[in-house]
């Protein structure tokens, strides 16, 4: 089946006036591995500010002020009785005009901003526990505590179902070819039609990760793309903008990402104990922080006891802590 496809029949398809034989065709197309002209159409649609005002009012906008414009110069045509009218005045009534317009539209914008923001929903985990989260397609998210998900609701209910991440949580998406699934966090873009993945975006952190456990999904990461599959783990460098991609191991990978675990694939040490301190609400103090250096972590860890995963964590790079307060540790060699 032919996978050729071009911006146009995307554009009638996502607008629900395409045939059938269109239809078809794009469907066909969504299941490739080639989806440039997608990515491409998606971005010129992510382009559009969503508090900015519909393409009807600024329509309405400058068909009035062309209007008003016309009227205007009929008016000084009528004129007969006048050889000339001064410049000045003309230019004063177009000022006019134009100010009237333009507050026109700054009002209409306004409320199309507030409009927007109304259909915005925004969800997030203030407590210490994982917490699941169902959206209307019947997606299931795990998000960490301290994370955030923002989505449009009239946007996901249409033909792109896509959310904002901030922090960290596990997609099970609800598999639907007419409606990519679109994860956004920062300037990497994970874009799916259903699978199961988990994304890690702490917005202090300064790498951006996704680890895809079942299906496949496309990476749009600053000026790269990466088809991924079950069992690899792709790192994106806020800094550089550089990718990596290396394979893990993702055994029971679905389960820990479900059941609240604290779960680290050859995470710095430095990024690790920052998570433990969010976890558990911690202050964790490293005189020396070159003893972090060069030192990654892979592993699990229940949340229900910060001293029993810190000093698991630490003993692994012959790191050890003392307390100091009831919620305030010293790492030391």
């Amino acid at each position: 089946m032919s996978r050729i496809m071009d911006k146009e029949i995307l554009k009638r398809f996502f607008e629900g006036k395409s045939n059938n034989r269109e239809k078809k065709q794009v469907q066909d197309y969504l299941q490739g591995d080639h989806l440039n002209l997608l990515d491409e159409y998606i971005k010129e649609q992510d382009s559009v500010n969503p508090a900015a005002v519909d393409e009807q009012y600024k329509l309405m906008f400058f068909d009035e002020l062309t209007s008003n414009i016309k009227q205007q110069q009929n008016q000084v045509n009528e004129r007969k009785n006048t050889r000339f009218t001064p410049w000045f005045k003309i230019a004063a009534a177009v000022i006019i005009i134009c100010t009237a317009s333009g507050l026109l539209y700054l009002k209409r914008q306004k409320q199309a901003t507030a409009e927007t923001g109304t259909l915005l929903t925004k969800i997030t985990n203030k407590g210490r526990n994982l917490k699941m989260v169902e959206l209307a397609d019947g997606t299931k998210i795990w998000m960490n505590p301290g994370t955030t998900i923002t989505y449009n609701k009239r946007n996901f209910a249409g033909s792109l179902r896509q959310v904002s991440l901030s922090g960290e949580a596990y997609f099970n998406v609800t598999h639907d070819v007419k409606k990519p699934f679109q994860v956004r966090a920062g300037k990497l873009t994970t874009t799916v039609l259903g699978t199961s993945f988990n994304i890690e975006a702490y917005e202090n952190e300064p790498e951006t990760r996704v680890m895809l456990v079942t299906g496949s999904v496309r990476v749009n990461a600053g000026k790269s793309q990466e088809m991924l599959h079950p069992g690899q783990l792709l790192g994106f460098s806020r800094k550089n903008e550089q990718v990596n991609v290396k394979t893990v191991d993702i055994s029971d990978k679905q389960d820990l990402f479900t059941h609240g675990k604290l779960v680290f694939e050859n995470l710095p040490l430095k990024e690790a104990l920052k998570r433990v301190e969010r976890a558990f609400e911690l202050k964790i103090s490293i005189p020396d922080e070159s003893l972090l250096d060069n030192k990654r972590i892979t592993g699990n860890y229940y949340r229900d006891n910060a001293e029993l995963a810190l000093t698991r964590i630490l003993f692994i790079h012959g790191l050890h802590h003392h307390k100091k307060g009831d919620n305030n540790y010293v790492i030391e060699q």
